[in-house]
């Protein structure tokens, strides 16, 4: 493969050359903060700072100061000694100008000496030059240029600026480094620059990496800012242990104002080539992303399909299809897809993709219509998965199809009434599974009250179902065909909130305390006959403290008779900044609470009283420091059940370190059931540090590593080095993470990559890679300065 090489670097190079951007990707949102490194990129570009001139350049007057003046009546002045001429938004500087008036009465001045050419759109030198007054055509001989206001320079023999828009060079070059770097330039023998259009074109091109020439071409095209137009984006060129060779040229189709889409040729030495195709559109049904991945064989799958642990089919090409859509017709409907499907389960490992993760498990196909109103609500979906697992794909249920209809309305000012019903069809890909369909209503009277310092909620719900389950043979006994489930839910929640100024040793800090207090009875009913189709139990974190119900879902709801109590306290400062919260609280179980169903481990529990504690909390030191965690105490097993926390210090988009905590007790995970067929046979402790930190202002590093302290072992680890520099740019990666478990051995298997990746800069307005190389590892970077 050596020998392919430096062709394959030329390619690179080349398109390059033909970027093109987005609009897409120019959005407020997206802009990258200004960092020290591109104030320094910019540091010598010219500006123009006069008020800019409006009106026909022809009817504009030319105003001239000189140490000298000879006129030739009636058609020739000549001004000489530290001329300035000013005309609109131009202005010429030069030690001799002359200026003559034609039989048609146009304008021309020739210019000479040391002359300097500024307006709102490109600076000139040069030795010789010759302007016409009416046109704002100039051409300068041996000059050199650079654009106004952004990156853009080059020399040449002659040079003409016509209509105040295009700039022509005659044995000219072009480069977008910064003054005093020529890391790459292009000379043609002809180049022109479009500055309406932002657009370069170079005939008998010559691209050169310093003094060496690398690439000839007869004609190249490409952009020099940002509006929107076809052509070849700017390429990746990167190289790791795994796959080899990794380059990808994407290319850029602005069909319509309203619809485009990027075509990205991907050659991976020791896979093969992928095409990955992206298209996004806004029509009057809505907006939306249509994106298909193809490999036609990949030589390094062969061997996954070899793994008699892993469920690959018995496809050889390889793919992905994504599409989303979200779309408001008439105010009142809607129209939302979401599905992502790949050829195989593996896909995700071994082919990099902005639509899905491995660590998700699964991906999922959602599709809705929606009709919605003052008082009404309706949805009509479908909804099901493609899992990444043999041993659960047949025990997964899809929804086919679920309808959701809501009714709201308000008679009294406090008093509210709304109803839920669901009809759905439940199917699953398992042929012994049941086929199921689940009616369900419940309307609810609620009444509720509240001010600046307290809140007081009481509903009354009315929970309904029917099913109507169609089991084949008699695969499962205990099922019923037909099972109704009719079951009241009260519910009584108040909170109140007080609140001070006068704090000791906290001068211009207001505290409040915030006591809440929630009541809940369902009744006990036995659902042992009813299949599990979408119900699994959710975890007591504070918040969950004051849940609704204990399961997700429908299939289980478990009685209660329960009292859940909480105490929060908060800080803010003088331009109320919340800087420190603190929750603790506590669920009172007056009954045990069950579902009649012994395979859950809520069932098999006798306990009552105060059997779940939790607390939750966080502490805005400064506005670079955070920290915030969670605790999770169950009496059940005397002992902590979860924990975490984070304390992340963040100066700026590419200077942060974060430290992390997690912590899940397997007493606990057997007891609840939170992971079904558990691999951990000890309690899960890990400890992580990501940090991103620049060691100059050209270079910074980027790493993590998360250790398992039970089994004494690294899950995911990574180090990174980049270089940025205003021309060019280049990364170095090294990553070890747990991509599988070795149930026989009980044992992680692991990944090991190393990655490197080389760029050219100066057309790009983007030269951060910090939060690319964040996502380098099985566990990407989340900021604990937002809210979860």
């Amino acid at each position: 493969m050596k020998k392919y090489v430096p062709s394959l670097v030329a390619v690179a190079v080349w398109a390059t050359l033909y970027s093109a951007y987005s609009l897409a990707n120019n959005t407020e949102e997206n802009r990258p903060e200004i960092s020290c490194l591109d104030q320094q990129c910019l540091a010598n570009v010219p500006v123009y700072t006069k008020p800019l001139v409006e009106g026909d350049i022809k009817t504009l007057p030319v105003e001239v100061e000189t140490d000298t003046f000879t006129a030739s009546a009636p058609n020739t002045a000549v001004y000489e000694g530290n001329v300035v001429i000013t005309q609109g938004n131009r202005s010429v500087e030069a030690d001799k100008v002359t200026i003559e008036t034609k039989e048609d009465q146009s304008r021309v001045v020739t210019i000479s000496g040391d002359i300097n050419y500024l307006d709102n759109v490109v600076t000139l030198q040069g030795e010789q030059a010759s302007m016409n007054l009416d046109t704002n055509d100039i051409e300068i001989k041996n000059s050199q240029y650079h654009l106004v206001g952004r990156l853009g320079r080059g020399q040449a023999s002659q040079l003409q600026l016509e209509s105040n828009r295009y700039i022509t060079l005659k044995d000219g070059s072009f480069t977008s480094c910064p003054v005093d770097d020529n890391s790459w330039n292009i000379q043609g023998s002809t180049v022109i620059h479009d500055n309406e259009e932002e657009l370069v074109e170079i005939w008998n091109a010559v691209f050169k990496i310093g003094p060496v020439p690398v690439l000839y071409s007869p004609y190249l095209q490409f952009p020099v800012g940002d509006r929107r137009r076809s052509g070849l984006l700017i390429p990746s060129f990167n190289y790791d242990s795994i796959d080899g060779v990794n380059i990808a040229t994407p290319f850029y189709w602005n069909i319509a104002p309203n619809l485009d889409a990027t075509f990205t040729p991907r050659l991976i030495q020791r896979r093969g080539v992928q095409l990955q195709t992206e298209a996004r559109y806004l029509t009057s049904l809505g907006q939306g992303v249509f994106a298909l991945d193809w490999l036609h064989h990949d030589s390094l799958y062969n061997k996954d399909r070899r793994d008699p642990e892993i469920d690959t089919g018995d496809n050889k090409e390889r793919w992905l299809f994504h599409w989303e859509h979200k779309g408001l017709i008439d105010q009142n409907w809607r129209i939302e897809t979401d599905m992502t499907r790949v050829s195989d389960v593996r896909y995700f490992t071994d082919l990099s993709s902005n639509y899905g993760s491995m660590t998700d498990g699964y991906i999922t196909q959602r599709y809705l219509l929606g009709y919605a109103n003052n008082n009404w609500d309706v949805a009509l979906s479908s909804k099901s998965f493609q899992v990444f697992r043999s041993t659960l794909k047949d025990n997964m249920y899809r929804t086919v199809p679920q309808l959701d209809i809501r009714y709201y309305s308000n008679p009294f000012d406090s008093v509210k009434f709304n109803t839920y019903a669901q009809a759905v069809r439940f199917t699953s890909p398992g042929v012994r599974n049941p086929e199921i369909t689940r009616l369900h209503i419940a309307p609810t009277v609620s009444y509720n009250v509240s001010n600046q310092w307290s809140m007081f909620n009481a509903d009354a719900t009315l929970l309904a179902t029917h099913y109507y389950q169609d089991v084949p043979g008699n695969n499962y006994s205990v099922l019923q065909k037909d099972v109704n489930r009719v079951m009241p839910h009260l519910n009584l929640d108040g909170r109140i909130i007080f609140e001070r100024d006068n704090i000791p040793f906290l001068d211009g800090y207001t505290q409040t305390l915030e006591p809440r207090i929630k009541y809940q009875y369902i009744p006990y009913r036995n659902q042992s006959r009813i299949q599990n189709t979408d119900s699994s139990l959710l975890q007591s974190d504070y918040a969950g403290l004051f849940r609704d119900h204990l399961y997700s879902g429908l299939d289980r709801i478990a009685s209660a008779n329960q009292l859940s109590t909480g105490l929060t306290t908060r800080f803010y400062d003088n331009n109320l900044v919340e800087r420190f919260n603190f929750s603790l609280g506590q669920v009172y179980y007056f009954n045990k609470s069950r579902t009649g169903d012994l395979s859950s481990p809520l069932d098999q529990n006798e306990d009552t009283g105060s059997l779940t504690w939790a607390t939750d909390g966080f502490w805005r030191v400064n506005d670079n420091l955070i920290m915030r965690g969670g605790l999770q105490y169950d009496t059940r097993i005397d002992e902590v059940a979860l924990a975490n926390g984070v304390i992340e210090y963040r100066a700026s988009q590419n200077k942060l370190a974060q430290l992390s905590y997690r912590y899940a007790n397997k007493n606990y995970i057997d007891a609840i059931g939170l992971i079904t067929n558990s691999p951990y046979k000890q309690d899960i402790s890990q400890v992580g540090l990501m940090a991103s930190w620049p060691l100059t202002d050209t270079l910074s590093v980027v790493g993590s590593y998360y250790y398992d302290t039970k089994l004494e072992q690294s899950s995911d680890s990574f180090i990174g080095f980049q270089y940025n520099s205003c021309c060019w740019g280049f990364s170095v990666q090294y990553g070890r993470k747990i991509t599988d478990w070795n149930a026989s051995t009980q044992t992680s298997q692991y990944d090991n990559k190393l990655s490197f990746n080389f760029e050219l800069r100066g057309l790009s307005t983007n030269r951060n890679t910090t939060a690319k190389m964040l996502d380098f590892g099985l566990l990407p970077y989340q900021s604990a300065f937002e809210e979860n």
